[in-house]
């Protein structure tokens, strides 16, 4: 046996024996609003989460948990703390129920309240899930990579190399087709008396609670491949997570059925009733194609802004959700009195923007929407997760 061999010999046991160690040292325990945990071996720290803080609390079990029947509770800190603290590990029962109890203490209910029934309103195929990722633009996009790649070493190569390159671009390609087949594989969401509830995965089970009120912003994408079968993928950003975490509400599904449950998680939000406006003809100078496929409009609740030739996105937030508003202007856009809009949200992948509007009602727009930010909206979504 080679070096390698009797240094894998030792150091994957230790690996083991150290993160068996490390959980078997963890303590944790609830004190009124808060939840110690202890951890360390040698030297031992101690952090308090305050309960009432925590913006959500998933329950996560990665593929070598799962096969031994345990579950890890990672919480979602409110703005301004650390953004993430985990406890490891507990089993899969266990940790529902203290989740259902930590969820109850943070919202000052009895502990033994026990976890809310939930009524699931949509559960995505795996037909489905296949479409849509064999319709996706990036699919398609690695494979004429790998026929641009390959084909010209078809002449000038061997066809050993010939079969490593394809191989490569191979490995690749199934590379991000399984890793999203497996973050999406088996996606539900439901809805219950403390939000909704979303849950996925194959290798890596995620199972999350969301308030309505901490969804910031949304975001419908339209890929062009999609839009013959009529799906659309739905993010958000909620307040409190980042983009990496808690961003997908819908992995696809179709239109009119996305648009239901939208308006369940926002009440009285009906986004075809919203007229859309296109900017103005000069705009066309700058952005002949997109320019005339792009739109602005608002109602009561919300303000929406579309645009994209390949990728329809259509962005929707609140009046009393943007944390900032901003005009901008470059000098092509100056000279034609255009302007862009920003309505910023809180970190995620939504962006709400407008491009190409006229500069007065762009200022218009921003006065009114400032306005509107002040004062709650009485038909808009609001709860005390807000």
């Amino acid at each position: 046996m080679n070096r390698v061999g009797w240094a894998l010999l030792v150091l994957v046991p230790l690996a083991f024996g150290y993160g068996f160690l490390s959980w078997r040292f963890t303590r944790y325990r609830v004190e009124g609003a808060q939840l110690r945990v202890e951890r360390g071996i040698v030297f031992r720290r101690s952090r308090d989460i305050r309960l009432d803080r925590v913006q959500a609390i998933e329950v996560i079990r990665p593929l070598a948990a799962r096969l031994l029947g345990l579950a890890v509770l990672r919480f979602d800190m409110a703005t301004g703390e650390k953004a993430r603290s985990t406890l490891e590990y507990l089993g899969v029962g266990q940790a529902v129920a203290f989740r259902t109890e930590l969820l109850a203490r943070g919202a000052s209910l009895a502990p033994e309240a026990g976890q809310a029934q939930q009524q699931v309103l949509y559960a995505l195929s795996g037909r489905r899930l296949l479409g849509s990722i064999a319709l996706s633009l990036s699919t398609w996009g690695w494979l004429i990579a790998a026929v641009a790649t390959v084909v010209p070493l078809v002449t000038a190569r061997t066809w050993a190399e010939v079969f490593a390159v394809a191989l490569s671009l191979a490995t690749v390609l199934s590379a991000t087709v399984l890793k999203r087949f497996a973050a999406e594989y088996s996606f539900t969401l439901a809805e219950s008396p403390d939000g909704m509830r979303i849950s996925a995965g194959l290798l890596e089970y995620r199972h999350e609670t969301v308030l309505p009120g901490r969804v910031q912003a949304l975001r419908i994408d339209e890929p062009l491949l999609w839009r013959r079968m009529g799906w659309v993928r739905v993010r958000m950003n909620v307040a409190g997570q980042d983009a990496a975490g808690g961003s997908l509400l819908l992995p696809v599904a179709p239109r009119a059925q996305a648009l239901a449950l939208l308006g369940r998680l926002w009440p009285g939000l009906d986004l075809d009733a919203v007229a859309l406006t296109p900017p103005p003809r000069r705009a066309c100078f700058l952005a002949p194609f997109w320019a005339a496929r792009s739109g602005l409009g608002l109602d009561a609740q919300v303000v929406v802004s579309r645009r994209g030739l390949i990728v329809r996105r259509t962005m929707i937030i609140p009046h009393t959700k943007p944390q900032s508003l901003a005009l901008t202007q470059n000098p092509l856009t100056r000279l034609l009195g255009l302007a862009r809009l920003h309505l910023h949200s809180t970190t995620g992948p939504v962006r709400v923007s407008a491009r190409f509007r006229d500069l007065g009602e762009a200022r218009t727009f921003l006065q009114t929407q400032a306005s509107s930010a002040q004062r709650p909206s009485r038909s808009g979504p609001c709860c005390s997760g807000c």
